[in-house]
């Protein structure tokens, strides 16, 4: 019996940041208070973290989808600049904190939210310049 191939799940990154920056900025009459608006973009900015580097590593070294996001991430270092793997790090740790919701701690703020949303913006340029 074999297994069906996967295929490669993409999402577009560029929706996704819109989503996000919909989130952050939104029209009036939205019902959802501004701390689940920022949970909310946080994780949309980092799955647009995830599927840029999925497709990053697809198209450079396709053994690496294999590996664990922690190993992707410390190998991004040789293939980007080590300050761009290192902001790399950075905002997807931050975004993933911000995911999460933890009894003690408040949630991300929009404010914390639209500059991740910034930086994830110039880390998908710098990715897809790197793969070009």
């Amino acid at each position: 019996m074999t297994t069906p191939a996967r295929s490669p799940r993409v999402l577009p990154t560029n929706e996704l940041l819109s989503a996000a920056d919909q989130l952050l900025n939104p029209s009036d009459g939205t019902t959802l208070s501004p701390g689940v608006r920022a949970r909310a973009a946080a994780t949309l900015l980092r799955l647009a973290l995830d599927e840029t580097l999925d497709a990053f590593w697809r198209s450079v070294s396709p053994r690496m989808t294999r590996s664990t996001g922690r190993t992707r991430m410390l190998c991004l270092q040789w293939y980007v600049s080590p300050s761009v793997a290192r902001q790399w790090y950075t905002v997807w740790s931050g975004l993933s904190a911000a995911c999460h919701y933890h009894t003690y701690e408040l949630p991300p703020t929009p404010a914390e939210v639209r500059a991740w949303h910034q930086d994830v913006s110039e880390l998908l340029r710098v990715l897809a310049a790197a793969r070009a």
